[in-house]
């Protein structure tokens, strides 16, 4: 007898079992609704009507200096390296195309 081969002559015993058959219960009774409890709700605000903050509020954010171009030159900090260089094309302008 060899086992696990599935090469011997007799008939395969049925293995699948039969499913049971399933049922969901029934009720003709209506399901209890209830409502959510009630919520008190802030009347509309009217915009023109209130006053401005006097806590200083929210910075507006800062707008970002345009970026250095031909058209728009803005000189590099003092005493930078980016200042010593352009100081030296300014000095050898054949240097820095």
């Amino acid at each position: 007898m060899t086992v696990g081969c599935g090469g011997d002559d007799e008939a395969a015993s049925d293995t699948t079992p039969e499913l049971p058959k399933l049922t969901v219960p029934r009720s003709d009774a209506a399901p209890e609704v209830t409502a959510p409890p009630a919520t008190e709700t802030a009347p509309p605000v009217d915009m023109e009507t209130v006053p401005p903050a006097d806590d200083g509020g929210t910075p507006a954010p800062e707008t970002a200096p345009p970026a250095d171009s031909p058209e728009n030159d803005t000189p590099p900090p003092s005493d930078s390296p980016a200042e010593r260089f352009e100081e030296f094309c300014n000095e050898n302008p054949g240097a820095c195309g």
